[in-house]
């Protein structure tokens, strides 16, 4: 779908291209003559005509795709009870507090609404590990600390938990240049 998206926004750009370029050329009167002469013959109308269409259909797309869009959802609904709400400012702070612990520091919290009820979430939790090993051990630990949270504190039993730990030390290599003068 990806590919497909972006051979139609090529496509969409070259044909705005080329009418943009051709009404410049008829506005300034630059190469003016060579313009309307492709467009005298039955080619370049056809050619134009296209392009105008192509360029037409996908503002048009745009515009249905911006008005269509439904805003991201906010709170997750438990159990997918639609009177019960749970923000996911929430889920994010009791996420964080959650999974604090002596061996990480929490870098930050960043939760999505899944779901067709809207009764799943989906937090990425990103760490930084002070230690090199067992982090799978780590890994786990963090996800059900904030799993039994969110559960508890919260009543939202569909949280997903995955956990990313960021480098905790950069390297330096230092390298002599020779000088070359």
């Amino acid at each position: 779908m990806r590919a497909l998206r972006n051979i139609l926004a090529t496509i969409h750009l070259l044909s705005g291209v080329a009418v943009l370029g051709a009404a410049l050329c008829l506005l300034t009167g630059v190469m003016g003559d060579r313009v309307r002469a492709l467009l005298d013959t039955p080619a370049g109308r056809i050619g134009a005509y296209v392009a105008i269409g192509i360029l037409g259909l996908g503002v048009l797309v745009n515009v249905i795709a911006t008005y269509a869009r439904r805003p991201d959802p906010t709170c997750v609904h438990p159990d997918g009870n639609p009177n019960v709400e749970v923000s996911l400012q929430a889920l994010t702070s009791a996420a964080t507090r959650a999974a604090a612990a002596g061996d990480v520091l929490i870098e930050g919290v960043e939760g999505r609404i899944i779901g067709r009820d809207r009764d799943r979430a989906r937090l990425l939790v990103e760490a930084i590990a002070f230690t090199d090993e067992g982090l799978d051990g780590l890994a786990h630990g963090i996800q059900q600390r904030v799993t039994d949270a969110c559960t508890r504190l919260l009543g939202t039993a569909g949280i997903e938990v995955r956990v990313r730990f960021l480098p905790s030390k950069t390297t330096i290599i230092t390298r002599e240049v020779p000088d070359e003068r």
